[in-house]
């Protein structure tokens, strides 16, 4: 009966992208450690049951590119007890002057998970539904899929639609009835390209009189948030605030001005106040660069090298979410911290699924470019219960990286690299 249990290897939207001899080319965590990690090479056939494999390969060999199609079937998890599992399936073909290519996306979850999951969901509902309403929020939501932009309102527990329209009619609508103030004008266009690019998450303040039909310009904060759906972006939610107080936005303005030389000690304050904050906490902390960056900045110039570091910072980013903060140190060095994360086996599924994930978009940008990356690791409380001491093990680990060669990880072991004051 324990192994039917689904808590420890629950699989909730797996995704893994797979060529045409069924081997996973890359994968999330929650398909890493559904899986296992423990081969080098994984061929998603050796999970199916065998009864299920021949209706597998058959759909997969008639899909034709950008069709897809869903079926349940028996996937064998790490544990080596098989699940009934839904699985979406779809083709896609790479194409360029130096290279092409057909490939399939899956996204599989567990049947009975998803049960518990929606009924879950049903009661967060509520509560959310409930607690907007007391608050009188205000939000929107941008559908990447329809381009379908709405501000909704929630009154009597009721949802009021004050816009429901078109993404490009409403920016058509903004810009013919002047409904931003010129002063602003520059924060409300990057509003529109953080949208347009699916950024993670970010925040903007300017001045419009779109929510109250008057000649009268409000100072509004919007905060909002992408949600990814098989790595894409499927929907952009915010919450809008009416800023009324001229102090708050010079405030909020002065606060965005923090350079990135900061990052370092953001990421540092992020440990301290998880530890203070939550008890028994637990994280795990990571350095990592490109290998052969400034080689790469000789070879094809620094605009190059400088867009593969941006996949790569953005790719991190996505795949961390809010399960902790991804911070731009200085160039060619990402700082992660990830709560939660701290056996090792789990942290093993986030490094495959971090290196594998960069390494795919980079080769949808840039062809064959062959990426490796030098990574240090430091885990909290597993390092140490001293912020100061478990830091300075994450930067050792990386130096240790650096006289190991690259394309390697290490985690930073006391009975291996030593003891540190």
């Amino acid at each position: 009966m324990e192994k039917n249990l689904i808590e420890k290897f629950e699989l909730l939207d797996g995704n893994a992208i797979i060529d045409m001899n069924y081997c996973v080319i890359t994968a999330n965590e929650q398909m890493y450690r559904f899986l296992g990690i423990s081969a080098s090479v994984i061929s998603i056939i050796e999970s199916i049951h065998q009864v299920d494999i021949d209706d597998f390969m058959d759909v997969c060999e008639h899909l034709k590119e950008d069709e897809y199609v869903d079926m349940v079937l028996r996937m064998r998890r790490s544990d080596n007890s098989y699940r009934w599992i839904l699985l979406h399936i779809a083709k896609f073909a790479y194409k360029s002057e130096d290279n092409e290519f057909e490939y399939l996306e899956i996204n599989a979850s567990d049947i009975l998970t998803l049960k518990r999951r929606n009924m879950t969901l049903q009661d967060t509902i509520k509560v959310f539904r409930n607690s907007l309403n007391v608050k009188n929020e205000t939000f929107m939501i941008y559908d990447y899929d329809t381009k379908r932009y709405q501000i909704n309102s929630i009154v009597n527990n009721e949802i009021h639609n004050i816009i429901d329209m078109n993404v490009l009619n409403l920016k058509d609508k903004i810009e013919t009835e002047h409904l931003i103030d010129d002063s602003t004008i520059d924060e409300y266009n990057a509003y529109c390209k953080d949208i347009k690019e699916g950024v993670l998450s970010y925040r903007h303040i300017f001045k419009t009189n779109i929510l109250n039909n008057t000649s009268e310009f409000d100072t509004v904060e919007l905060a909002v948030h992408t949600i990814y759906q098989n790595d894409k972006p499927s929907k952009a939610i915010g919450s809008i605030h009416n800023l009324s107080d001229k102090v708050i936005y010079e405030k909020e303005e002065a606060q965005k001005s923090n350079s990135k030389k900061e990052a370092d000690s953001e990421l540092y304050q992020f440990c301290k106040d998880s530890v203070l904050y939550k008890a028994n906490c637990e994280f795990s902390l990571l350095l990592f660069e490109i290998d052969d960056y400034e080689e790469m900045e000789q070879q094809k110039g620094t605009s190059y090298a400088q867009n593969l570091y941006k996949i790569a910072l953005r790719t991190t980013t996505q795949l961390v979410g809010q399960r902790g903060i991804v911070c731009d140190i200085k160039q060619n060095l990402i700082g992660i911290v990830v709560k939660d994360i701290n056996n090792e086996v789990v942290l093993r599924a986030f490094i495959e699924s971090l290196r594998n994930q960069i390494s795919w978009n980079v080769l949808l940008t840039h062809d064959n470019r062959r990426i490796t990356f030098s990574i240090g690791i430091a885990r909290y409380p597993q390092n140490g219960l001293d912020i100061d001491i478990v830091y300075k093990k994450l930067y050792q680990a990386l130096n240790i990286c650096h006289m190991r060669g690259e394309n390697r990880y290490i985690i930073y072991r006391e009975h291996l690299h030593g003891e540190l004051k």
